[in-house]
């Protein structure tokens, strides 16, 4: 089904508050997808890119470092990777060598 305009939003359930209120900050939630879970339910998936303002003021990226589910119905957040893993997996990309990217204006 497809709406003939853009629908209004009268609530916004700002991840990004989610986020920065439980796991700090420096972190984006990126990349929405539908899944389904192994108990049949409906979940929206969401990537944690780590995020930063560089010394140009632009907005980078070193990659993904965590996972974010939402329910579908509640739209309550089921599951959020832990401070440590998210830590743990900056590392990770760092001692690989990984370099930061330019993220896209507006994206985020």
């Amino acid at each position: 089904m497809s709406l003939p305009n853009a629908p209004n939003v009268i609530k916004d359930y700002a991840l990004m508050n989610y986020l920065i209120t439980n796991r700090g900050t420096g972190y984006t939630a990126c990349q929405p997808q539908l899944v389904e879970l192994e108990n049949g339910k409906q979940a929206i998936k969401m990537n944690i890119d780590n995020t930063f303002i560089d010394k140009d003021n632009k907005l980078m990226g070193l990659g993904i470092i965590g996972t974010l589910y939402i329910d579908v119905e509640s739209l309550q957040v089921m599951y959020c990777s832990s401070s440590e893993q998210l830590v743990k997996n900056i590392e990770k990309l760092k001692n690989a060598g990984i370099q930061p990217q330019a993220r896209p204006k507006g994206k985020y």
